[in-house]
């Protein structure tokens, strides 16, 4: 049996089509591959976004009642000890704000947090960045466990905690603004 130019053609289309075919499913299934891994990072560097967001908003609430308990203990201690200047201000504070109502008035007491919990989770929290990229906000989260560790605070100590508290939220700021670019630019399959 001899074959035709006509066959040739026939098998020639079916060589090709069989090719084609082979090359059309190996692109599909690289372009699912990396589609399936793009999902997975974004999905996960989302969910990293989020714990970010969630544990700071945590150690910062955190901190900031502590720093109005330290404010407050202070205040407390020179009102049990009051100069003259001390009894003048508060004096015209009272009678300045009085017919105002106070803020803490309208709140239950926080519980005073362990030190063991804080620090936990300022430690925490500083695992979950990149040493490189997130040194300012590492030095600032090393600066809260220090501080914790000191045994005395004054004014000056409580004035530059909330200095770094202002900080610490600006660079996470930042920082989540950049990641979230990156989650843009990783669903576009750059």
């Amino acid at each position: 049996m001899e074959l035709l130019p006509k066959d040739y053609i026939i098998i020639a289309g079916l060589v090709l089509t069989f090719g084609a075919t082979i090359i059309g499913h190996y692109f599909t299934r690289r372009n699912i591959k990396t589609s399936k891994f793009i999902d997975v990072i974004t999905t996960e560097r989302i969910k990293w976004l989020t714990t970010i967001r969630s544990e700071i908003s945590e150690i910062v609430a955190l901190i900031t009642n502590t720093l109005i308990f330290y404010g407050d203990d202070l205040k407390q201690r020179e009102l049990d000890n009051p100069s003259q200047q001390t009894m003048d201000d508060e004096n015209y504070e009272n009678h300045k704000h009085y017919f105002d109502s106070l803020t803490k008035n309208a709140f239950k007491r926080n519980v005073q947090p362990e030190l063991k919990d804080l620090t936990s989770k300022l430690t925490l929290l500083k695992l979950r960045f990149n040493p490189k990229e997130d040194l300012k906000t590492l030095e600032i989260l090393e600066y809260f466990i220090k501080f914790y560790q000191i045994k005395y605070k004054t004014e000056s100590d409580l004035k530059t905690a909330n200095e770094k508290i202002d900080q610490l939220l600006i660079n996470i700021q930042d920082m989540l603004k950049k990641e979230w670019e990156k989650v843009k630019k990783e669903t576009k399959g750059k």
